[in-house]
């Protein structure tokens, strides 16, 4: 992958989601507790927000949130800043940081009942210079996406998502059975 600007979204399965208050709470508690090997530096609540952002995990190198886009709530991940030399790292490092915090998410007992799916991710580049919504990119970054994904997930069917040039470059990775 050409660019580090990347969004990652697990989503919600089963159950409901917890309230919004519980993982600003979580998200607090963690910057209090340095708990992520990232700087992260303050949580902001948007639960005023319809089909957006509820809560936000704002860090140096990346945030997250908690996130209804798509009318589906899930854990959003967006890498701000290159995290080593190696551009062909990228996606291998948002996927272990995304699925790290869906685990500790989902461990805390504040947040009973929560659990984000492992069989479908959604992939966004951030970046229309580096990675502009076209066919082009497909063909030329599928294989290391599909890569990329299947060290972290498994094997996995990749689709190009959206052909509108002003979108981002989006790419849907489901496991396969």
């Amino acid at each position: 992958m050409k660019s580090h600007k990347i969004a990652l979204k697990l989503y919600v399965e089963g159950g409901s989601l917890p309230a919004h208050a519980r993982f600003v709470e979580v998200f607090h508690d963690w910057i209090k507790d340095n708990v992520l090997d990232e700087t992260m530096i303050d949580v902001v609540d948007y639960g005023h927000v319809h089909q957006g952002p509820i809560v936000l995990f704002v860090g140096h190198e990346s945030d997250y949130a908690i996130d209804l886009g798509e009318g589906r709530a899930g854990l959003l991940y967006v890498r701000k800043r290159v995290s080593n030399d190696d551009p062909s790292s990228n996606l291998d490092d948002a996927l272990k940081r995304i699925l790290a915090v869906a685990e500790r998410l989902e461990k805390d007992p504040r947040l009973v009942g929560l659990a984000f799916g492992r069989r479908e991710v959604l992939l966004r580049v951030l970046d229309r210079l580096r990675a502009p919504n076209v066919d082009g990119t497909f063909v030329e970054e599928r294989a290391g996406i599909e890569a990329a994904f299947e060290r972290a997930l498994g094997k996995v069917a990749v689709t190009r998502e959206g052909s509108d040039a002003r979108e981002p470059f989006t790419v849907r990775a489901r496991v396969s059975s």
